[in-house]
């Protein structure tokens, strides 16, 4: 990957954030909400669509929550989210985005992955975001971007604990609290120059059963989501 595909990748793949506009008309950040992914507008559709996990989208309220996005000199700039759509049975929302011209390479893809399938997650996990600090020693907030990668260990048709719906993938790296709503890549796409990237999956979270358990993440499979959500077709490019 080239510096230029990874200075890309800070505007496909984005932080969530809640905010709050003050009174000289700049916006305060209010707290970290996840992670969400510019979708690839098909024939017919807007642009500016972004997927994230449902239990990220639940903590926004359009008006007051944006995604970000950065800006040639490093510095982060917010989209205003303006509408959001929860899907009606799995850990997956859309946010609609104010007007503008997006970058987007990611698209849903109808494949049927299954246990071995390589995956690419890029994320904002919460565990990076004070690891910078200010000239007066007060921890900054500032979302960090990070890579992972694993394998899908199993299909999942049933309920889980502590996570909405019921069409999973079990992943063998857990990629963190932050990393909610981060897009599961194909691993034999993810070049900028090459074909679009194709999510399988949505990252929604992580658990340990039992103590001495595997630490295993969950995703939420994408290749039939439209299944009770007919709307959802027009999203597959």
């Amino acid at each position: 990957m080239t510096e230029r595909d990874y200075d890309m990748l800070f505007n496909i793949v984005v932080p969530v954030m809640k905010v709050r506009a003050t009174s000289d008309d700049t916006v305060c950040n209010e707290g970290f909400a996840g992670t969400a992914f510019l979708l690839k507008h098909a024939e017919g559709q807007v642009e500016g669509v972004a997927v994230t996990a449902r239990h990220v989208a639940e903590q926004l309220t359009p008006g007051e929550s944006a995604i970000l996005f950065r800006g040639t000199d490093g510095s982060w700039q917010p989209a205003a989210v303006q509408g959001i759509e929860l899907h009606p049975t799995q850990d997956v929302a859309l946010l609609r985005l104010e007007p503008g011209t997006y970058v987007a390479h990611c698209v849903l893809s109808r494949r049927e992955a299954h246990a071995s399938l390589q995956y690419m997650l890029w994320g904002y996990p919460a565990a990076v975001l004070y690891e910078s600090v200010s000239d007066d020693g007060i921890a900054l907030q500032r979302p960090d971007l990070i890579y992972s990668e694993g394998h899908v260990r199993r299909r999942i048709s049933d309920r889980l604990p502590g996570i909405h719906g019921s069409r999973f993938f079990e992943l063998s790296t857990p990629a963190g609290p932050g990393c909610s709503g981060a897009p599961l890549i194909a691993r034999s796409q993810g070049h900028f120059g090459g074909p679009d990237w194709q999510v399988v999956g949505v990252y929604v979270g992580e658990r340990r059963s039992q103590p001495g358990d595997l630490f295993v993440g969950y995703g939420v499979r994408i290749a039939d989501i439209d299944q009770d959500a007919e709307s959802w077709s027009a999203l597959f490019a």
